[in-house]
């Protein structure tokens, strides 16, 4: 299997980084291949303007998009990590998104049909939240609330089946052995 690790978290002291060296070492041990993209190490540009779409109506893609989406073909399995900021993922995977998995590559859209272009694929998010989850709970939410635009209205759009949300809560908040034994859970 071939997996494709999208890493969106720019401090390399934090509890996601651990959780991207635990995936990588996981993947290692069972002798399969990944691909990687650090989107803050690689200053990805996140905003969709102009050139993004001079480029597609000539037919063309831009290289900082080509290279992601080249990798994204290849992959069988999308590995997303990432913290939760304001209910959401961080404005530069946003960006990512936005840019790759566009008309075209992603699916295929016109006014009579859509068509998902990522059908054979799979998907498992690893999301940290500073908050816990018994108070998400209180306040009448859960994680599925706000994962579903991840999960539902971007990767199960384009065909990307199934999707697996794997959640570390309140990670600001527990000690560094608590930390390690939920570090011990991520297995692959």
């Amino acid at each position: 299997m071939k997996h494709m690790i999208i890493y969106a978290h720019p401090n390399p002291k934090s509890f996601n980084f651990a959780i991207k060296e635990k995936i990588i070492s996981e993947i290692v041990k069972k002798g399969e291949e990944y691909s990687f993209i650090s989107l803050y190490d690689e200053k990805f540009n996140p905003i969709l303007d102009s050139p993004d779409f001079e480029a597609l109506h000539r037919g063309e893609i831009l290289a900082d998009v080509a290279k992601s989406q080249a990798m994204v073909k290849e992959a069988d399995h999308l590995i997303f990590i990432y913290p939760i900021w304001w209910f959401g993922q961080p404005a530069i995977l946003k960006g990512w998104i936005d840019r790759v998995f566009s008309n075209g590559f992603a699916y295929y859209e016109d006014e009579r049909t859509f068509i998902p272009y990522l059908t054979g694929k799979s998907a498992t998010v690893y999301v940290t939240l500073g908050t816990e989850k018994h108070v998400l709970e209180q306040n009448g939410m859960d994680v599925d609330q706000f994962m579903g635009s991840m999960t539902l209205g971007t990767l199960g759009l384009v065909g990307i089946d199934p999707v697996n949300v794997v959640p570390f809560y309140g990670i600001p908040k527990i000690t560094d052995s608590e930390r390690k034994t939920l570090l011990g859970s991520v297995v692959m």
